[in-house]
């Protein structure tokens, strides 16, 4: 069960990484970021309705609050490296990092890793040097990677941090989460000018991109709350997969032929640690 609603998580986060950037290329990243943040929550409140609460304990709330410190900034730096670059190649650079992260997290804690496993971090560390690579301007590319690595990483540590919470405190760690998110993509969307509401004709993509945001947090969150860390970060981080093909659907994105190599590698990277 926590697998497919990791799989689930996978969707919602690549759809919602697709609309966020593109909301990102004619609005600022800390507007999308905090708009879209408040706007989500409706998402939250149904989620109340069908998952059922026993106990929430001050460490559930506060492992979500922290968790939520490390997202938003992961979010901020997604959206805008997604605006700035090829989305089919920024989104699986970010995912591969964010699923190798809770994989070596599971190595420190004394776990082991398979043969499989290690191949795919190998494909992982290849992907990055392919993608990164362009003869033209790769000092300005490997910038970009930097960016959608630290934003995996950001998602990497927000994983590990919500699989400390407990299976009966429910949803109430995402409320801890979203009540630390929101005042701070305000605050940094206010110091920088953007905090007013946004055009009218852009408040539904921010709803949308914030429903979909929200509804891969609650699927991801009840997944690492019932199952394996390692196991469900990694099939989480098959977004990217989601994201790629979209934006070579609607944006026609064309990777040259080396990066398409490294897309492709960090995706089979990806689908060798699930395996």
């Amino acid at each position: 069960m926590s697998q497919l609603l990791a799989l689930a998580s996978a969707a919602f986060y690549g759809f919602a990484d697709f609309t966020g950037g593109t909301a990102t290329r004619r609005l600022p990243v800390w507007k999308v970021a905090a708009w879209s943040q408040l706007l989500g929550i409706a998402v939250l409140g149904i989620g109340f309705l069908v998952v059922p609460v026993e106990r929430v304990t001050p460490g559930d709330l506060l492992w979500g609050a922290a968790a939520g410190a490390v997202g938003i900034i992961g979010l901020a730096l997604l959206y805008s490296t997604l605006a700035a670059g090829t989305m089919s190649i920024v989104a699986p650079i970010s995912g591969v990092t964010s699923a190798a992260i809770p994989v070596i997290a599971d190595l420190l804690f004394g776990n082991t890793l398979s043969t499989r496993q290690w191949l795919g971090i190998g494909l992982a560390f290849a992907a990055v040097v392919l993608v990164g690579y362009e003869r033209s301007s790769g000092s300005a590319d490997f910038r970009l990677i930097a960016r959608a690595m630290a934003a995996g990483a950001a998602f990497g540590f927000f994983f590990i941090m919500f699989a400390q919470t407990s299976p009966d405190s429910g949803l109430w760690p995402l409320v801890a989460a979203r009540a630390t998110t929101i005042p701070i993509a305000f605050l940094v969307a206010a110091l920088s000018g953007v905090a007013a509401p946004p055009p009218r004709r852009d408040v539904g993509l921010l709803g949308f991109v914030g429903s979909l945001d929200m509804a891969a947090n609650v699927t991801i969150a009840l997944a690492l709350q019932r199952g394996p860390l390692a196991v469900n970060v990694v099939l989480s981080s098959l977004y990217p997969a989601f994201t790629a093909v979209t934006a070579i659907i609607v944006h026609h994105e064309r990777p040259s032929s080396r990066q398409s190599v490294g897309v492709f590698l960090a995706l089979g990277a990806i689908v060798a640690l699930v395996l």
